[in-house]
């Protein structure tokens, strides 16, 4: 009796510090840690707020203000200066009227692509996002859409530029204004259609559910259609840099031509070709090549990065904001670099200040 009264006692006394042990709060979080299943730990993410909800924001917080300082300064410029390009645009008459409308359509993307960053923007100062997994599938679509743009954009700039001073006698007939809508609207077109079809289907941008509900549209995985636009980005800017060489290749050619005429002595100076607008043209190239590098960076090393997603995600908004930011770079390049579309600036500010004081 005496035995088992101890084996009893014994037994109480371990159960007893079973029970003080589990009772303390490490131990009860390590033991909801060991039983809880991957699949509970996705459902119960908003419920564990006080250990996910703190760890990524407070580590981020001050990368997370900055990629919503370099936002609304990517953002907030171009939705005033590229509405003011297009409207400048139709009152230069110095540009010729081909270079005018690829200059507008590249202005146009650029506006479109801002337009819809506001939504990407709402979301980011609200710290969530808040247009449902659909728009965040969408969002997939337009990143892709817009970026094929701009730089398709820009290659049509630059093949415009080639043909001008690689044959100049010819370039009116060869560039016609029916030829350069038709060159603008078959790419938007194609563009539009083939982003739809590669992305639209299957899409693996997700929304992704961190602590305190704060929901994030980002990229589950890296497939083989982020390295597809990655190439064809690459493949269009080599080229861009090929026709710039023949551009500065044909220009020297010029240049020694009508040195050698005017050693001559035959008093004809030969006609110099104009290269300022190529030379505009090569440094908006430059810029898009600036604000390119940090894209190219991040989704070269995406398959290898081990960041946690608030930081990834606050990664991809920063280089965003950098290829946002292009756009309004453009106009100001577009002004600084043409008096002509500076006095027309000018003129139409000059008319819209005479009707409000008329109005008021």
């Amino acid at each position: 009796m005496e035995t088992t009264s101890n084996a009893q006692m014994t037994t109480t006394s371990n159960s007893t510090a079973e029970a003080t042990t589990v009772s303390t709060p490490f131990a009860i979080f390590v033991k909801i840690l060991m039983e809880t299943t991957p699949q509970e730990a996705e459902i119960n993410t908003s419920s564990n707020s006080t250990t996910e909800g703190v760890v990524y924001p407070t580590a981020s917080t001050p990368f997370a203000i900055l990629a919503k300082t370099l936002m609304v300064i990517a953002i907030i410029p171009n939705l005033f200066l590229n509405p003011l390009m297009l409207v400048t645009l139709r009152r230069v008459t110095s540009i010729q009227p081909t270079t005018k409308i690829f200059m507008a359509s590249l202005t146009l993307c650029d506006l479109c692509r801002n337009l819809w960053g506001i939504l990407i923007l709402t979301s980011l100062l609200a710290d969530t996002w808040l247009l449902g997994s659909f728009l965040c599938a969408a969002n997939q679509v337009m990143l892709f859409l817009f970026t094929a743009l701009s730089v398709s954009m820009l290659l049509l700039l630059t093949v415009d530029r080639y043909i001008a001073v690689s044959h100049p006698l010819r370039y009116p007939s060869i560039m016609t204004v029916f030829k350069s809508k038709i060159i603008v609207c078959s790419t938007w077109a194609t563009i539009i259609v083939s982003s739809i079809l590669i992305n639209g289907f299957n899409p693996f941008y997700t929304t992704l559910v961190i602590g305190h509900n704060k929901r994030l549209c980002v990229a589950e995985t890296y497939d083989w259609r982020v390295y597809l636009i990655l190439v064809l980005v690459v493949l269009q800017l080599l080229t861009i840099f090929i026709l710039y060489a023949r551009i500065a290749m044909i220009a020297r050619n010029q240049a020694r031509r009508i040195a050698a005429e005017n050693q001559a002595g035959n008093g004809q100076g030969g006609q110099r070709i104009n290269t300022r607008s190529t030379t505009t043209i090569i440094i908006i190239t430059g810029t898009v090549i600036i604000t390119w590098i940090p894209t190219l960076i991040r989704l070269a090393i995406a398959s290898q990065n081990q960041w946690e997603p608030y930081v990834n995600y606050l990664a991809y908004i920063s280089t965003e904001a950098m290829l946002l930011s292009n756009g309004w770079m453009n106009v100001i390049i577009y002004y600084l670099r043409n008096k002509d579309l500076r006095q027309a600036l000018l003129g139409l500010l000059t008319d819209w200040r005479q009707r409000l004081s008329q109005r008021f």
